[in-house]
């Protein structure tokens, strides 16, 4: 009866932000799936990727861009403590002085930690990346300018470790993500020097490895003492504008299955994948809302504790005209995407006991019209730990799925669907928990929709 509850609370119930913030800092649960507040309530990773927030916007436009995404759902912000070591903060710091970890910027990060304090009193979690690696050459890792990691050595790594450990250890609303669109390479040293400063700093705070797509944390540290959960990282098969390989890409699901299947278990976040935008910034910032959708949703029906947004307004950009059409920062923060369905994605899951959700990876459950494996139509689903709920993610809903209803422990059933456009639910049908039952979407069927079965 709880469960039929859930599903039939008034969006508008949902939509709002949490009356309390979270018991900061999270940490790992008991079965190393999720994570919780220190006060035991699972806490779902839903950011933003605000990736320069701290070197492009003022302490007040920080303000600003913190309450308009806490204010649409968010309660996770990604955001890199430098990217470049050339680029200055709008008050014209670096974070190093002569690109010297042992030297670092006091103005510079004054101006973080004040950003850190705007978080914490909105509730804000931040995932904190030092100092991002980069992809191709542009930041402080491998075939940049300055080789940064490089020309510090492991010793001065490991200082500024510590550093920032003892310069942000009074704040609970942090976590921490080493490297930076690339695998460590041969600077790996330097990055294990870093994480181990950190590490023994802030052991209370969790830490994670942002690599080169499709690698996540876990394939290149999952030993690692200081790695507290993993991050994934791919865009989709043949995808078009890909900075690495696209050969080697899989779709979000696939990703999230083989960590979800890993033999050494902890919790896993989609930490990125496509960003939302016309393409008008940057060519490989060509993705739709329904894209989006589809990552978040496969990410949590396929094991994940959380996943990240991205947007073409990363870098938050002055107003500007590109490809004739006029965007700003500000704009970009209406995206659809960002503005409403990530917000709809938590308030599905947080009126469910996610936590508890399995992936159906047999399709014991969801027995046929699941589409295919390695392809964009694949329907995820996943059944609770005490068989009492499924929830299915239809990326394409233009065929019915077949349920086997026999495998509720519940005798009757409430079955609902989910437009994940509006977040709103269809009325919800009864049904006897008998028999394999051919469900379809309601009409006009649409991109996608989300569909729930309960037990009343």
């Amino acid at each position: 009866m709880r469960l039929l509850l859930l599903l039939l609370l008034p969006i508008t119930a949902l939509t709002q932000p949490p009356a309390t913030k979270p018991a900061f800092p999270i940490k790992v649960s008991n079965n190393g799936r999720y994570f919780v507040d220190q006060a035991g309530k699972p806490f779902l990773y839903h950011a933003d990727t605000g990736w320069q927030v701290f070197s492009r916007l003022t302490t007040a436009e920080t303000r600003e861009y913190f309450t308009k995404r806490q204010q649409q759902g968010f309660n996770t912000i990604q955001v890199q403590l430098s990217m470049n070591p050339d680029s200055v903060n709008r008050a014209g710091h670096r974070a190093l002085v002569d690109y010297d970890f042992t030297k670092p910027d006091e103005n510079y990060f004054a101006q973080v930690e004040r950003g850190i304090q705007l978080a914490d009193s909105l509730g804000l979690l931040l995932n904190i990346t030092p100092f991002w690696i980069g992809c191709c050459g542009e930041a402080y890792g491998i075939g940049g300018k300055h080789e940064v990691y490089k020309a510090n050595g492991p010793t001065k790594a490991k200082q500024m470790g510590l550093y920032l450990g003892r310069r942000f250890g009074k704040y609970n609303n942090l976590t921490w993500n080493l490297g930076g669109d690339n695998d460590p390479k041969s600077i790996r040293a330097e990055i294990v020097a870093l994480a181990e400063g950190l590490h023994a700093a802030l052991p209370g705070q969790l830490k994670t490895f942002h690599a080169s797509p499709p690698h996540s944390s876990t394939d290149l540290f999952q030993y690692a003492p200081w790695l507290g959960f993993s991050m994934i990282y791919t865009y989709w098969r043949e995808k078009p504008n890909e900075w690495t390989d696209p050969q080697h890409q899989k779709h979000v699901y696939e990703a999230a299955l083989e960590e979800y299947n890993k033999s050494d278990r902890m919790p896993f976040v989609l930490g990125e994948s496509q960003y939302e935008g016309d393409g008008s910034r940057y060519a490989n910032d060509i993705g739709t809302p329904q894209q989006v959708r589809r990552q978040a949703y496969w990410t949590m029906l396929c094991g994940g504790a959380g996943h990240a947004y991205g947007h073409e307004g990363w870098d938050f950009p002055k107003l500007g005209t590109a490809k004739g059409r006029a965007y700003d920062w500000r704009t970009i923060l209406q995206y659809p995407g960002g503005a409403q369905h990530m917000g709809h994605v938590r308030q599905l899951f947080e009126a469910l006991p996610w936590w508890t959700l399995q992936p159906d990876q047999r399709h014991t459950v969801l027995v046929s019209g699941y589409g295919e494996f390695m392809k964009d139509n694949y329907v995820a689903a996943a059944m609770s730990e005490d068989k009492t709920l499924m929830v299915a993610y239809l990326p394409r809903a233009t065929n019915a799925v077949g349920v086997d209803l026999s495998q509720f422990k519940k005798p009757q059933l409430s079955v609902r669907w989910y437009d994940p456009r509006k977040g709103q639910y269809s009325q919800s049908t009864s049904m006897p928990n008998q028999g394999i039952k051919k469900l379809s979407p309601p009409l006009p069927m649409q991109d996608d929709w989300v569909l729930l079965i309960g037990g009343e």
